[in-house]
């Protein structure tokens, strides 16, 4: 397997990912939907979670973020992964960057820092179009409880 194809299907699997979780995250209304346990608040939910970890009146775990339903760790999930994605997409804006301006004439290079950086800025928009959906799904799903 040759750099570019390794770096396609990376950037192939992470949008995978991405786009998995975000027809998840809005197939998960209509589940919610369906469910006729009755509602609790998200502070109740995580209160009750919490007594559960409770030691002669003592919290062990104290204030730690914890994560109190599924949905929630999958938004968390997804939101680590975009962060990583992010990065790595920054990284080759730097890259990219770096091999068009030291080409010095040479045109193979240069065209290779501008594919870099076209690809780079693509990703980019993918990546922030993506977190924007996630948010709005997850602040949506938090309004639906």
């Amino acid at each position: 397997m040759t750099k570019k194809n390794f770096f396609a299907r990376f950037f192939q699997s992470l949008l995978s990912i991405v786009v998995l979780g975000n027809i998840l995250l809005a197939s998960a209304p209509a589940a919610l939907a369906q469910s006729t346990a009755p509602t609790i608040s998200k502070e109740e939910r995580c209160a009750k979670f919490k007594e559960q970890f409770q030691i002669n009146g003592s919290n062990i775990i104290g204030d730690l973020p914890l994560v109190c339903s599924a949905e929630d760790l999958v938004v968390q999930i997804i939101n680590y992964l975009l962060l990583l994605s992010g990065s790595v997409t920054v990284l080759f804006l730097i890259l990219g960057g770096f091999w068009y301006l030291t080409s010095a004439g040479n045109d193979e290079q240069a065209e290779k820092g501008k594919k870099t950086l076209l690809n780079s800025v693509i990703g980019l928009v993918v990546i922030l179009l993506s977190y924007t959906i996630v948010k709005i799904v997850s602040s949506t799903l938090s309004l639906g409880q």
